[in-house]
């Protein structure tokens, strides 16, 4: 590890120590062909494509859907841990175990820990699924990655316990890309572990909760993702060669050589991932459309006399349209953004992070009267743009209500079609392309739609009716009947042993 900064140096020893540690055998995925296992499995997929939400989040907000759902049928703490596992095994999120004591217990202690609370149900569903799979490799790679950050940048803050606790919150959100429930799972492991006493933890909710909406957040959200391209690359590094990243560190030019492969590959799983996210959104908007136009919409039109079928069809086509035109937009990294990203990465692991040059993160407004007259401009540009949509919708026979949810969906697409296009991005050093004229002026246009669409999608999360349609009117009920069905396919698997025996 000659030549490492110190960072690096702490990287390296940690990843070794959890490479002793813990079990990397992946569980492998069950292929069971049960009736019962085949239908979950089938409805999850179903279930997780109503919401839009990152891979790596899925199982636990499976988990909390579990729970909330048994927890407001009022079982018991022992019998949510027995079908909990069940649940999860049928959707193959775990594997199919013999009758698991140990792992039925430990359910049932944490939930009767958490369940003082319907508000407590997400930490709940965090410590459950940190339970399942727990990997501290992940956890290292953040707190290293918010350990250099916190050196590089300086913002307005002169409080440096808070100051750290800001650095690795916008470190989870930017670099992590984990939900604020996990977040503050997190930070209560570490302020309040193993605790006992609910008023203790009320008055440590609150901190966090403080913490969680500090009045710069979103300022430093967005200055670490603009630094975490090479941080990326270093978490690929380690993740997909931990038992050899010690060796690898040895040699820049053995390192710079792996880093290379490493980028190209991702380069390409880019691509996939960029798609998958497309095609979920693309489905969710879809669904949500037809749900729209069944509750609203045609009764609508069956109230004013008749359905208008071209308006129906664009309200209906338009969104999913709209959202594969943008993503065909979407480019990936040219070639020499992968050197730009090598140069980075050895800087971070080699070089002394004490003597870069900090980058301040502008906290104040400097309105000067150029910025005030572009201000001006673009929300005058803004207006008119809505206005000019409402003027060719009325042109097109669009009713009130037709023109609302037209609206609405050029919003909420739009700001999907951005948050995807993020992902694009995770490779990509900031200034090392640039944008065509073309392509900025039409950011700069959808800009206010792409706001109003972050707007709606946080307020539609909290009432999302596919959701409550799921949860409540469909999953409950075949939660139930798989229950039925595995009981009768054990009672015929135990009639045909006895038959043959």
């Amino acid at each position: 590890m000659s030549g490492l900064n110190q960072h690096g140096s702490d990287l390296v020893k940690e990843i070794g120590l959890a490479n002793k540690f813990y079990n990397q055998n992946k569980k492998n995925i069950s292929k069971s062909r049960k009736s019962a296992s085949t239908l979950a499995f089938a409805y999850e997929k179903a279930r997780n494509a109503v919401e839009y939400r990152d891979e790596h989040l899925i199982r636990q907000a499976a988990i909390e859907r579990i729970l909330k759902r048994r927890l407001f049928l009022n079982q018991s703490s022992d019998k949510i841990a027995i079908l909990l596992i069940k649940e999860l095994t049928w959707a193959r999120y775990i594997e199919p175990e013999p009758e698991d004591i140990i792992k039925r217990e430990k359910f049932r202690n944490i939930i009767e820990k958490y369940r003082t609370s319907e508000q407590l149900v997400g930490l709940c569903s965090c410590e459950i699924d940190e339970l399942i799979n727990f990997n501290p490799v992940n956890q290292i790679i953040i707190n290293f990655v918010s350990s250099i950050i916190e050196v590089l940048i300086d913002f307005d803050e002169e409080d440096k316990v808070t100051k750290s606790i800001q650095v690795y919150i916008a470190t989870e959100r930017s670099f992590a890309k984990n939900s604020e429930v996990l977040i503050k799972y997190k930070l209560l492991k570490v302020l309040l572990p193993n605790w006992k006493d609910q008023l203790k933890l009320q008055t440590t909710l609150v901190k966090i909760d403080n913490y969680l909406n500090y009045k710069y957040k979103d300022l430093l959200r967005r200055k670490v993702l603009q630094m975490t391209p090479p941080f990326n690359l270093i978490r690929d590094l380690v993740i997909e060669h931990s038992n050899e990243v010690g060796d690898l560190v040895t040699s820049e030019d053995s390192l710079k050589s792996k880093l290379t492969e490493i980028i190209e590959t991702k380069y390409s799983e880019t691509k996939n991932k960029v798609l998958r996210a497309s095609q979920r959104s693309i489905i969710y908007i879809f669904l949500t459309k037809m749900v729209l136009a069944m509750l609203i919409e045609i009764p609508f039109d069956i109230l004013l006399g008749r359905i208008n079928f071209v308006v129906l069809s664009i309200n209906i086509l338009f969104p999913p349209s709209l959202m594969i035109l943008f993503n065909s937009r979407i480019k990936l990294p040219a070639k020499n953004n992968t050197q730009l990203m090598i140069e980075k990465v050895i800087d971070y692991l080699y070089l002394d992070i004490n003597k870069f040059k900090k980058e301040v993160v502008a906290t104040k407004d400097k309105e000067n009267t150029t910025n005030k007259v572009f201000n001006y401009v673009f929300i005058t540009t803004s207006i008119l743009l809505v206005f000019g949509i409402i003027y060719l919708l009325n042109l097109l026979s669009f009713n009130f209500i037709n023109q609302i949810i037209f609206l609405f969906f050029l919003s909420v697409v739009s700001f999907f079609a951005f948050r995807v296009r993020e992902i694009s991005n995770d490779y990509l050093l900031e200034n090392s392309e640039s944008d065509s004229f073309w392509e900025t002026l039409l950011d700069y246009i959808f800009l206010p739609i792409i706001k109003s669409g972050q707007w709606l999608s946080n307020q539609i999360a909290k009432i999302n009716i596919l959701s409550f349609i799921f949860d409540f009117i469909i999953e409950a009920p075949l939660k139930s009947f798989l229950e039925i069905l595995e009981q009768w396919l054990h009672f015929v698997r135990v009639k045909k042993e006895e038959f043959l025996g």
